[in-house]
């Protein structure tokens, strides 16, 4: 939620953080959809009315689709409030300034009253019948969290280039610490975060942290707190294009500025905070039996020695002195080892 003295707009209404609340009573008071889609977008205009349009084209719905507009200097409020004024199911939130990308998927979670979640980003787009297979599965199934399918890869164009899979059916198991071990030691580009989530669980979570790496720290969460299902048909597009977050940023300082402006200038190691907030996730987690926590920390032992973990750990701290290092040490191991598992070096 915004502090005490911030400001946003809600379509064309400047509200206060004190004016808040009555509108938000007012928007809950209405009957609540099935699932909230949320879009944090920064001057999107490229793809952000293909991705928009995806979701309002599912064949499930009972959906409200939040765009949430991080002081663009685009035509991205022209092409929200268009589709707005023909889609009462669109909604248009926008920041009066660039609060960075962490805080701003945050505020459309916030935003949103479906009891599944779902973010999207503004470069991807979903198949039409991408929610009603999820949605099924989660109300099919109580004890599952998070539901996700298999990815086609699109290129700037739209055409599919490479699927890949995602972790989910990885971790697909019944012990919590088998899931969370699947999430923190095994390489994998986190496609998953993007997935369908029972809203119930994401209450009190991380969310999408400030720092790189968040998004594996949130799955991390989730594992702990429930089962994950994986459907291998491709029914949802993941946009690989220059202009993508982790193509235009490359340096720890880049990444840190992308997910927290205030944060960019700052001595940091993303990796070591990542570690740690694996340590934070599991200490807290109060439905993890002991034998379960143990073997947590168990898998956080081997986490230093699985994937460059500790090697990462140095060049993240020397990178605060000598900014270019993260991209060599990263082009050095591409070349030795090849790309990691859905990353792509030649797009």
């Amino acid at each position: 939620m915004p502090g005490r003295g911030s400001s946003f707009v809600i379509g064309e209404t400047k509200m206060s953080a004190l004016d808040e609340y009555p509108a938000k009573a007012s928007a809950e008071a209405r009957a609540a959809p099935a699932v909230s889609i949320g879009i944090p977008v920064y001057n999107g205009e490229n793809y952000l009315e293909e991705a928009i349009t995806s979701a309002l084209r599912q064949t499930a719905g009972d959906l409200e689709v939040l765009v949430c507009d991080n002081a663009s200097t685009d035509r991205t409020p022209e092409i929200v409030r268009d589709l707005a004024a023909s889609d009462p199911r669109v909604t248009y939130l926008r920041n009066e300034t660039n609060i960075g990308a962490a805080r701003n998927y945050n505020r459309v979670w916030d935003a949103g009253r479906g009891r599944y979640f779902k973010w999207l980003a503004h470069d991807d787009r979903m198949k039409p019948e991408y929610l009603e297979r999820m949605v099924a599965v989660l109300d099919d199934r109580p004890e599952v969290v998070l539901c996700n399918s298999r990815v086609d890869y699109i290129d700037a164009e739209g055409h599919v280039f490479d699927q890949y899979d995602g972790i989910l059916a990885e971790a697909d198991h019944v012990r919590p610490s088998d899931r969370f071990a699947a999430i923190v030691l095994k390489s994998h580009s986190c496609v998953d975060f993007f997935g369908l989530v029972r809203r119930s669980a994401m209450e009190n979570s991380l969310l999408h942290g400030t720092f790189h790496g968040a998004d594996r720290a949130f799955l991390a969460q989730m594992a702990l707190r429930g089962g994950f299902v994986h459907l291998a048909e491709p029914l949802v597009e993941m946009r690989e294009h220059p202009n993508r977050y982790t193509r235009q940023n490359l340096s720890v300082q880049a990444r840190q500025t992308w997910h927290d402006g205030e944060r960019g200038r700052r001595f940091e190691v993303p990796s070591l905070i990542l570690y740690r907030k694996y340590q934070e996730i599991v200490a807290r987690e109060a439905s993890l039996a002991p034998e379960e926590r143990r073997r947590c920390n168990t898998v956080l032992a081997k986490w230093w020695f699985t994937n460059w973990n500790m090697v990462r750990v140095a060049v993240d701290g020397f990178s605060n002195v000598f900014p270019g290092i993260t991209t060599v040490a990263e082009n050095v191991k591409v070349r030795a080892f090849g790309a990691a598992p859905g990353h792509f070096t030649k797009r």
